[in-house]
């Protein structure tokens, strides 16, 4: 999961509760913290990495994303087990 901070839209606790919860439900599953982190991921971006990209609204910037190479390696480097 990746989102902006103060995502004018959903903000971001949505995503930090959804992330609690899967992470939970997968700990009560028996998986390890580092099982869990191979496929749980949440990424808050500050305001700062939409600005610096010309992009004020975070809401509005969620595009950026898919033209981040980091956000884009992780999603692509997954292998299905």
């Amino acid at each position: 999961m990746v989102i902006g901070e103060n995502d004018s839209y959903y903000g971001s606790e949505k995503a930090k509760n959804a992330y609690n919860n899967l992470y939970e439900i997968y700990k009560q599953q028996g998986l390890s913290d580092k099982q869990i982190d191979d496929i749980l991921v949440l990424d808050v971006k500050d305001h700062s990495y939409f600005t610096s990209q010309g992009v004020t609204d975070e809401h509005a910037g969620l595009g950026l994303f898919a033209y981040d190479e980091d956000v884009m390696n992780w999603v692509f480097g997954k292998t299905r087990l």
